[in-house]
């Protein structure tokens, strides 16, 4: 039963306005059941509901309401109830806001004072949640390490006794017990989606045994709203990412990038390349047939395009690959328009990247180096911007090219990973 009728109102005719004016959030709006909930300070989402607290929603604007109805929506359209996965709660949330305040504002929306942005945090814009969490997570640990005040106490209890948000329990009980500590923002959360078994009566009417939207129903939902705004001539500008994400959903990139390099040395485990110590006399020798896996070769752009946070996740991807493989050698080579430096990590050895480098961007030198090896390696996995001049033809090597960003440019060969 609804309690405050002038709330829910606003809130109906924010949707309408939506619906005529920014019908790509408009209609995506009007599948998310309204909810009055006194026990939020703002408002929330799991991707079936919006909740919302009266008081707040009576003290903003009418274009404030729109906006807070587009923040939450916005939420639902990239998948974030689905993907917070065993994150800290409250600084996913961040990440999540971080992720799509800049597109909202750039879209014109009045997003009230208060609300957080990329730049706030040295950070740039058109990143994924993940990312934002990755790195806003490692300026909290910066900060602990200079004598922050105690900020980290919940993240050392987090890591002592089991992380925050194991459950969707967690996460509810986290909302209701930390309500003093308030919300990343004042436009709102978004909350874990709930189970199937969670259902609750809407202020809109709505049954209760209305199923609540998946994941895949949003992707579908956000591709045929993109394609009613278009033929309105009403889709904002700037949301052809929003639309790829849409088709081509987010993907945790570590274990692809492991079963890569499982699935390309098991190829080796038959066949060998050609012996190239006695290539150069005009002689074709197989080399010794073993199942041991052989060389991986790490190609690591040092231009500068490539920051810390993606260079370690990288690093502990590269061990777990490793110790799960095997392979006899791992050979890093560090370059920009040159090669810089060559690390060898032998079998067991474990593997730490040391960057050498930072002018512009040639992929040549790391291929050319390959060539001259001794050993052809069973893979190539390069991690780069793919601003930089590729090679004319391909190497026939199994190649992975890891990117830190999603990106229009297509490599002439080898696999595309977006490291989101």
């Amino acid at each position: 039963m609804i309690q405050n009728k002038e709330a829910h109102r606003r809130l109906i005719a924010a949707r309408t306005t939506m619906v005529l004016d920014q019908p790509f959030w408009g209609m995506l709006s009007s599948k998310l059941r309204l909810v009055e909930d006194a026990k939020c300070k703002t408002a929330w989402t799991d991707g079936t509901q919006i909740g919302y607290n009266s008081t707040f929603i009576l003290s903003l604007t009418s274009r404030q309401c729109i906006a807070l109805m587009s923040h939450e929506t916005e939420h639902c359209t990239r998948g974030h109830p689905w993907r917070r996965g065993g994150r800290d709660h409250k600084q996913f949330n961040i990440a999540a806001d971080l992720s799509i305040n800049a597109d909202l504002r750039s879209c014109g929306f009045a997003l009230p004072d208060g609300a957080l942005f990329p730049e706030q945090y040295g950070l740039p814009e058109g990143k994924s949640a993940e990312w934002y969490y990755e790195r806003v997570q490692a300026q909290q640990q910066d900060k602990q390490k200079q004598g922050g005040s105690g900020a980290g106490e919940k993240q050392e209890k987090e890591e002592q006794g089991g992380g925050a948000g194991d459950s969707q329990d967690d996460c509810e009980q986290e909302d209701q017990q930390g309500a003093d500590d308030g919300p990343p923002d004042p436009l709102g959360e978004v909350r874990d989606a709930p189970r199937s078994s969670e259902k609750e009566d809407s202020e809109d009417g709505a049954a209760a045994d209305e199923p609540n939207l998946t994941e895949e129903d949003w992707r579908q939902a956000v591709i045929q709203a993109a394609q009613i705004a278009q033929g309105q001539g009403k889709l904002p500008a700037g949301l052809e990412r929003l639309i790829e994400a849409a088709k081509n959903p987010i993907v945790d990139w570590r274990p692809i990038m492991r079963r890569f390099a499982q699935e390309s040395a098991s190829a080796d485990y038959s066949w060998r390349r050609p012996n190239r110590r006695f290539r150069s006399i005009g002689m074709y020798m197989p080399e010794m047939h073993s199942r041991e896996v052989g060389v991986i070769a790490i190609g690591v752009d040092t231009s500068g395009s490539i920051d810390e946070v993606l260079l370690a996740q990288f690093e502990a991807e590269v061990q777990a690959i490793a110790e799960e493989v095997q392979p006899r050698r791992i050979v890093v080579f560090y370059s920009d328009a040159k090669v810089h430096r060559t690390d060898v990590f032998e079998k067991y050895e474990p593997v730490k990247l040391h960057p050498a480098g930072g002018g512009g961007t040639d992929f040549r030198p790391v291929f050319q180096a390959i060539e001259e090896m001794d050993e052809q390696p069973v893979c190539v996995i390069y991690l780069t911007d793919l601003y930089g001049t590729f090679p004319d033809s391909d190497p026939g090597i199994p190649t992975l090219w890891v990117t830190g960003q999603e990106s229009t440019i297509k490599p002439p060969f080898g696999e595309l990973l977006a490291a989101a």
